[in-house]
């Protein structure tokens, strides 16, 4: 403010009114350079702990879009279905993911993504091309699956991964010749300069009584071995990275088969860390937290001499707080989800994301 000729009085109040705007004006850069400060330190401690390959899974819980299937007699998922589904909540589920993406990637977006209940190309590409993940070089790899829903397993993938190779790996049951259920997705791929054995998992659900689906998850646990062993049998040293929704825990039956010695090609099941200590697992079901979802590499990935390590041999639990709500009946919290039963409930997803951090010898 300028002011021509001003009087006594004036003077002492135009005196008194710039030493007020110079008290503020140096608070306000005092508080502009702790912030700066505060961001720079944040920053470092995030980059001292994450080194910048970060691998994530996360089943999304019906990413479906709102279009009809002819090819399919489910479309629940569709304005006219028992859920309304419709585009207004296609792009508040889409939207959504990229929120959760974004907040698990920290500084660094994650470097490989498994995705898991995903209808179909078009809801992965309106992901990474209609949010800003479209900024960070994400491409996609599906294939439809003979799931009764029609829903799938995918991946998405950023520098420095390149992928050489991929394919669906179909699950039979010849005691069931009508049995169908989603593929599991087997990708091979360079992580920089290493090659990487990929493999994203959505076994058979718990939805028919425990018991009753057991054999079922035990056949897919059979027929990973299968995949596994043979990719040991032509490499002993391949890194293999398995994750998925195996809707089991570590302590059943066909996690302890993939685990237990005398396979071609031993995997180790990462701990799970969940950063919030109330948080015991991946997804509640009345009450009960169940890790079902996991990763599990194989044994030299542990290894300090290897040239591709996990990062402190374990994997994490993400737990934002917005992905994560109080529970009312139960107690504690609970995963903020999209769908409770018909009701849409306009969160993220029934299960909590995992992810691990890997690291390479120099």
């Amino acid at each position: 403010m300028k002011i021509r000729n001003p009087s006594a009085s004036g003077r002492f109040f135009v005196n008194l009114l710039k030493k007020k705007v110079n008290k503020y004006v140096i608070s306000l850069l005092f508080a502009q350079l702790l912030i700066l400060q505060v961001f720079s330190q944040v920053e470092t401690a995030v980059k001292n702990t994450n080194p910048g390959i970060r691998i994530m899974f996360y089943n999304v819980e019906n990413y479906f879009d709102a279009e009809v299937d002819t090819s399919l007699s489910y479309n629940e998922f569709t304005p006219g279905g028992d859920l309304h589904w419709t585009s207004r909540k296609v792009e508040a589920k889409r939207n959504a993911l990229y929120r959760v993406i974004t907040a698990l990637g920290g500084w660094s977006s994650p470097t490989i993504i498994g995705m898991v209940e995903v209808e179909n190309d078009a809801v992965l590409a309106s992901l990474i091309e209609n949010t800003p993940l479209n900024k960070k070089g994400y491409q996609f790899i599906h294939f439809d699956s003979p799931d009764f829903r029609g829903i799938d397993a995918a991946l998405l993938y950023r520098p420095p991964f390149t992928p050489l190779s991929a394919k669906p790996i179909r699950i039979t049951d010849p005691k069931e010749p009508s049995f169908t259920t989603r593929d599991m997705l087997y990708v091979v791929g360079l992580l920089g300069n290493d090659t990487v054995h990929v493999v994203v998992n959505h076994w058979t659900s718990r939805y028919r009584g425990l018991l009753e689906s057991e054999p079922k998850r035990m056949l897919q646990a059979h027929r990973l071995l299968q995949l596994t062993d043979s990719i040991c049998g032509a490499n002993p040293a391949a890194n293999i990275i398995v994750m998925g929704d195996f809707n089991d825990g570590p302590e059943n039956a066909s996690m302890q088969e993939l685990t237990k010695a005398g396979h071609g090609c031993p995997l180790i099941n990462l701990p799970l860390q969940s950063q919030n200590k109330s948080v015991k697992g991946t997804h509640k079901f009345q009450g009960n937290w169940a890790i079902l979802d996991q990763f599990l590499v194989s044994k030299n990935m542990i290894d300090s001499s290897n040239n591709m390590q996990v990062v402190d041999g374990h994997g994490n639990i993400f737990t934002a707080s917005f992905i994560l709500e109080k529970d009312e009946k139960f107690g504690g919290l609970k995963p903020n989800r999209t769908n409770i039963g018909f009701t849409y409930h306009g969160g993220y997803s029934d299960h909590l994301p995992v992810f691990l951090d890997i690291k390479e010898s120099k």
